[in-house]
């Protein structure tokens, strides 16, 4: 009879769950914010490197 009713308890699960759903969802974060993050240093190389080509040669614009 105690076999049976532990083979039921099912308590654990929604915890399980929800750590899974969490994990994907800081991957997800993580892979989201990488990619962002790689776009805005690349603008901001462009924005030092015009700024720089102004002040070197400030006729050339």
């Amino acid at each position: 009879m105690k076999i049976k009713s532990l083979s039921n308890d099912e308590s654990g699960q929604g915890l399980t769950e929800y750590l899974v759903l969490l994990i994907l969802i800081s991957v997800a974060s993580i892979t989201i914010v990488t990619q962002i993050g790689g776009a805005i240093e690349n603008r901001f190389k462009a924005a030092k490197e015009k700024i720089q080509s102004i002040s070197v040669n400030p006729g050339n614009s």
